[in-house]
């Protein structure tokens, strides 16, 4: 099966990517696969970690005000529809799967313009601008949530639309023991460890909490893993030596799996991915949604997890080292809480999403060899 994917920019839609390459791996051993992404964007830099073939398509984001730049904008999606185009015609690929951001509308537009079976993921409740342009001549949309917005008979069916949850790694599903990944860091398996994470472009307020609230903490009171991301890590990286319990720092990380399988407790933004990987694992959590997420969906999504009880929701604006660590101390010291978030995330994990896209991607794919 000859298959391209495409879209990126942050971690929420190039994670959920890659469990679907996987679980496609798994069932077809001579898969042949592009990525088509931006040139220096955080999809490149996975890719060639991950072996998997990369094209670049010179796409910017859309400017919402009128500008200059909007010009400018067209004319490097002129050029990115003409790539599109070289890469499908060279390429050939049976299908052609979006999973949302800027990057990912001009190679699935050109698909459809071409007749090759498209199908995208949104991640979040609302879809998204790609999204919603592409959905139309989309074959199947898989959806995280039920949509939040309403859309136009022609565009929504429900033989169309799939909720399936949000995919997340084989690695997510099969976690490496405790003890060993504690290990590897140098950490005590018997003691709780929390991991704070901002996404993988880093949470500045999220990051400063953190940097004021080591000073306060008692010497081995709990164990923190801390993901900077990439612009604040030489800030921080410094901390450690200074701190009075065991800490670990990272710009970024790329097992994030057995990172989050070993914490107690988690601390993050409220990404679609983050959400799908804590609920998987049953891990409780701390969510700080990004406050400038489109149409705010980040705060949606976080309160769905605290409705259940199994988060607990603290604003960016209220952000700080006085308000996050009575949240983690609350919650660390109480065993029977850690058990009832623990169990709550649990109830609304969604493991076989990536098996249910993989099946329908398959059945696609075949249909139309048929044809």
């Amino acid at each position: 099966m000859k298959v391209v994917i495409t879209g990126g920019g942050t971690g929420g839609h190039i994670f959920p990517a890659l469990s679907i390459i996987e679980e496609l791996q798994r069932r077809d051993h001579l898969l042949l696969v592009q990525w088509v992404g931006k040139k220096g964007n955080l999809e490149e830099k996975i890719c060639q970690q991950k072996g998997i073939p990369f094209r670049s398509v010179p796409i910017r984001g859309w400017p919402r005000k009128i500008s200059v730049s909007q010009g400018i904008t067209a004319f490097m999606l002129g050029l990115s529809i003409i790539r599109s185009f070289q890469i499908l015609l060279r390429f050939q690929p049976q299908i052609v799967i979006g999973v949302g951001g800027y990057v990912s509308f001009p190679i699935v537009w050109c698909a459809q313009i071409l007749n090759i079976p498209t199908v995208l993921h949104e991640q979040n409740s609302r879809l998204g601008m790609a999204n919603r342009i592409l959905a139309k001549k989309a074959k199947k949309v898989f959806l995280s949530f039920p949509l939040s917005d309403s859309l136009p008979d022609e565009i929504y069916s429900s033989e169309k639309f799939i909720i399936t949850g949000n995919p997340v790694r084989h690695a997510f599903l099969t976690p490496p023991p405790k003890e060993e990944v504690c290990a590897k860091l140098g950490f005590n398996p018997q003691q709780k460890t929390v991991l704070i994470m901002g996404g993988s472009q880093g949470a500045h307020t999220l990051n400063l909490a953190v940097s004021d609230m080591l000073n306060k903490l008692e010497p081995g009171e709990f164990q923190i893993i801390w993901i900077t991301g990439q612009n604040d890590y030489e800030k921080y990286k410094n901390r450690v030596s200074q701190s009075k319990i065991p800490l670990k720092i990272y710009p970024f990380y790329e097992d994030m799996a057995e990172l989050m399988y070993t914490a107690d407790l988690v601390a993050a933004r409220s990404g679609a991915s983050t959400l799908a990987e804590i609920t998987v694992l049953g891990k409780p959590s701390i969510l700080i949604p990004f406050p400038y997420a489109t149409d705010n969906h980040q705060e949606y999504n976080a309160r769905s997890l605290e409705s259940i009880g199994a988060s607990k929701v603290l604003l960016d604006k209220d952000c700080s080292a006085d308000t996050l660590l009575p949240i983690i101390r609350q919650i660390m010291n109480d065993p029977l809480l850690l058990q009832n978030m623990s169990s709550s995330a649990k109830k609304i994990a969604k493991p076989l999403a990536s098996e249910t896209i993989a099946e329908e991607i398959i059945k696609l794919v075949f249909s139309y060899s048929n044809k």
